[in-house]
């Protein structure tokens, strides 16, 4: 049973292109897999609705034929202390990115929650323990599967973030295509802290191969660790061409 104080998610078409049925079909299959799929998982609590503007208080998630953040498909910040993220809608996946979105929005709504363990297997940083950002989508992001036949986004469990297996039974994603801690599939990345050095890496799988990349200290004071990470794995992908 959750104990966190529910909130209410609204989903927002600001491009004015979706059928309002549409837009609350696919409000009604997100609203789902949160009461089906993640709380029970992260013990958040959650509703969401469909709406041509949001109300005041909710969090919103907005769709948009083009958003701020370049390369991005979606992306989250604070905005007067509530939570929010835009999902452009060219992308032809967008009720998975709105998934994506919704998913690392109620896990660690100020993208800032991190959680040690093991450093990666094969890095070359200096401390046998990091400390992760919890970004339960990004792992498996190209795993999806449906709710009421809307495709939907994967995402890793608490459990993912283990040092060690919990035994032939557990599971790390909710579609179980993550089948052991810290596995990142093709496509997917992770960002990570050393705490010896605070310097922030990331890891990307591609074609069966990992990179680790160790990001530029921000400029000012980070107030939002989950944004600059995004930020840098945008511009990492495009640089080598990918998605």
């Amino acid at each position: 049973m959750s104990t966190a104080i529910p909130v209410h998610v609204a989903l927002v078409d600001a491009s004015g292109t979706i059928d309002p049925s549409e837009l609350a079909e696919v409000a009604g299959a997100l609203n789902e897999q949160v009461q089906s799929d993640i709380a029970p998982a992260w013990k958040v609590a959650a509703t969401v609705g469909a709406y041509p503007q949001a109300p005041q208080g909710t969090w919103r998630i907005e769709l948009r034929e083009t958003i701020e953040a370049e390369n991005a498909a979606g992306f989250h910040a604070d905005e007067r202390g509530q939570p929010y993220a835009q999902v452009v809608l060219s992308d032809g996946a967008w009720t998975v990115t709105a998934s994506h979105e919704l998913v690392e929005m109620l896990v660690d709504p100020f993208g800032s929650r991190l959680h040690g363990a093991k450093a990666p297997n094969g890095w070359q940083g200096g401390s046998s323990r990091v400390k992760y950002l919890m970004e339960p989508a990004d792992p498996c992001e190209r795993v999806e599967y449906q709710v009421g036949g809307v495709p939907m986004s994967d995402f890793v469990l608490p459990s993912f973030y283990r040092s060690a297996p919990r035994g032939a039974l557990a599971a790390y994603s909710h579609t179980g295509a993550v089948t052991e801690p810290l596995q990142i599939l093709d496509g997917g990345y992770i960002s990570f802290v050393d705490p010896a050095s605070e310097e922030i890496w990331q890891r990307f799988v591609e074609g069966g191969g990992s990179e680790d990349v160790k990001l530029e200290p921000p400029a000012g004071r980070l107030l939002n660790l989950r944004e600059f990470c995004d930020e840098r794995s945008r511009a990492h992908r495009a640089g080598r061409g990918g998605s």
